[in-house]
């Protein structure tokens, strides 16, 4: 849990690793210097709690990035789950995404569905994966699972996600700074060890956690757009491409992996580095990128590793 000036919410969330069927091994709690009652309440549940807390205080804060590495690199356990502090856990949450990970052990990343909730805690008959119009067949979840595959429309929040504590050293250290904001960090790590091929994504298609939506969170959960809304977004973000900040940070960690690393699914890295390299690198007459276009289209590069046709479309189209 990495968490600043949470005192408001923080005891709800704390309260809910106690009622998990299967508890925690541990709790790594790393406070990015908090002004407020954050480090007494943190205190006051390990004198509690039936399992190890490990509290880490900053002297300074060091941006949400930085914060979740401290807290990353001190777990110990086999499956490192990720915490905001001002969510609900559900009592089963923990047990089903380690059964997940158990059956599926060439998954290197869990995914689960949340309720949306609002300040109050109150369900507002919102589910995560619909908000991000998600909707994985059983067919796509198994492929995903096994490193086959993997869609960028699935939505990758921390708070639902857990990984295995053996891969740490291919995500650390987290890229300096906070240039993803908000929850970037999350996509970087699911990013780089999905496409570094050293396992895939279980996604566990049920709600396993409250979200909590208020105004001083760092990112929400958006909501349905409409048609209208989704064109103008279209014309309006013609940058969504692979050389973003956030694009350009896995494809860094990518090339600098360790060759030593024994990935699950062998090609997967170079493949996704010649894709986004061939984005990169589009010529500026539209008529030349057709051909480069169309050879990422037939072999679904495009679908694999960026956002599908729409993607093409966007590159075709938009010339910087």
């Amino acid at each position: 849990m990495a968490v600043y000036n949470g005192e408001r919410f923080i005891q709800e969330q704390l309260d809910s690793f106690i009622g998990q069927t299967r508890l925690p091994d541990e709790l790594v709690v790393s406070d990015n210097a908090s002004t407020d009652r954050t480090v007494e309440v943190v205190r006051e549940f390990a004198a509690r709690a039936p399992f190890p807390v490990r509290l880490s205080i900053n002297q300074r804060n060091l941006g949400v990035t930085k914060n979740f590495e401290r807290a990353i690199s001190e777990c110990t356990g086999d499956i490192i789950f990720l915490s905001d502090c001002d969510d609900v856990w559900y009592p089963a949450k923990v047990a089903a995404m380690e059964r997940a990970m158990t059956e599926w052990p060439a998954a290197a990343v869990a995914l689960c569905d949340a309720d949306v909730a609002n300040e109050e805690m109150g369900l507002l008959d919102r589910r995560l994966w619909k908000e991000f119009r998600f909707a994985p067949s059983p067919r796509l979840q198994r492929k995903m699972a096994a490193g086959k595959t993997f869609k960028r429309s699935v939505p990758i929040l921390g708070n639902c996600m857990a990984f295995r504590s053996a891969l740490k050293s291919i995500i650390l250290p987290l890229p300096d700074g906070d240039l993803f904001q908000t929850s970037g960090q999350d996509v970087f790590i699911a990013w780089t060890l999905v496409y570094s091929g050293m396992g895939g994504i279980i996604c566990i298609n049920r709600p396993l956690l409250a979200y909590r939506q208020h105004p001083g969170q760092a990112t929400g959960a958006g909501g349905h757009r409409s048609t209208a809304a989704f064109l103008a977004g279209f014309f309006a973000q013609r940058k969504e491409r692979s050389w973003t900040p956030l694009f350009a940070a896995v494809s860094e960690r990518l090339e600098t992996i360790d060759s030593h690393a024994r990935p699950i699914t062998p090609g997967i890295r170079s493949a996704v580095l010649r894709h986004w390299r061939a984005r990169r690198c589009l010529p500026a007459n539209r008529v030349s990128r057709i051909p480069i276009i169309a050879r990422e289209l037939l072999t679904l590069r495009y679908h694999r590793f960026s956002s599908g046709a729409l993607t093409a479309l966007k590159d075709l189209l938009f010339v910087e």
